[in-house]
């Protein structure tokens, strides 16, 4: 079984309405996915519904769960986007790319995984690299069986896209963004991107630990960085507390809200969605 947290629809554009012009929006994350729709007209974000995967079920029968309850997955759209932030996932220079060898990789960082699909995602040219990514063959299954086109992508390459865009060759940079149990950690060194990895926590002082270390590990302290935070925290918790005094800086990484989003600002912050509204955007 899959469980519905909550869902959101447009009262001007509800879903019995959704024709041909209207675009889909799937996100696939560890523990969770979040189904959008994105009106073809307006270009807004019009309904949103977010399930988590309970721990015990595997992910075939989590689909088909979803797929029962979802209002959205049962219209008919003009285009399918499908968004993945599994952590089985390598950034690669574009001169050393080589697609025979990226399933050795994964396996030899990762662990072996007998059945799954490898995705890639082709970065702008003047950052020359690629993005691949593990998936599991039943996830993949599901998606082809369900969509007969689609583009995918993996919630690295949009946040790295964006990094790379507002930092300067000088620039330490670390961007944090943190679901209910993950947490993505990207480091920039000197505008160079050093690490982007997921890690699981259960406390602020996890987050913290993880943190430090890797600065650490690339002889870094907090106060030579400027932090860029987003997700499941708020400006009055602990954890943001803390880390405002550990670092040189600190911003809320923000992205206007429109359609859908507007109504959630009145129970989340701002912030709280952006790694969604990046790829939305």
């Amino acid at each position: 079984m899959a469980v519905k947290k909550f869902t959101i629809y447009s009262s001007d554009h509800p879903p019995a309405s959704y024709g041909g012009e209207d675009e889909l929006f799937v996100h696939l994350g560890i523990d969770q996915v979040e189904i959008l729709v994105k009106n073809g007209t307006k270009k807004i974000p019009e309904a949103l519904e977010i399930f988590s995967k309970e721990e015990d079920n595997d992910w075939p029968d989590t689909l088909k769960s979803i797929q029962r309850q979802s209002e959205l997955l049962r219209r008919h759209f003009s285009e399918r986007h499908l968004a993945y932030s599994f952590p089985d996932a390598l950034v690669i220079p574009e001169a050393k790319f080589s697609s025979s060898s990226t399933k050795d990789l994964l396996d030899l960082i990762y662990g072996e995984q007998a059945h799954s699909w490898i995705g890639y995602k082709k970065m702008p040219r003047a950052l020359e690299m690629m993005l691949a990514f593990r998936v599991e063959e039943g996830i993949h299954h599901w998606v082809t069986e369900n969509f007969s086109s689609y583009d995918s992508t993996h919630l690295y390459a949009e946040s790295l896209q964006h990094l790379f865009s507002i930092t300067h060759s000088a620039d330490n940079c670390v961007a944090m963004h943190l679901d209910e149990n993950y947490f993505i950690l990207t480091l920039l060194v000197g505008g160079r991107l050093h690490l982007i990895q997921t890690f699981k926590y259960s406390t602020p002082e996890d987050v913290l630990y993880d943190l430090l270390n890797c600065l650490q590990q690339h002889q870094l302290t907090a106060k030579q960085c400027r932090l860029l935070l987003s997700g499941h925290v708020r400006s009055t918790d602990e954890l943001a507390e803390q880390l405002v005094t550990l670092f040189q800086s600190m911003e809320w990484q923000i992205i206007p809200p429109t359609g859908v989003f507007i109504q959630l600002k009145q129970q989340y912050p701002p912030h709280h969605f952006y790694l969604l509204q990046r790829w939305l955007s």
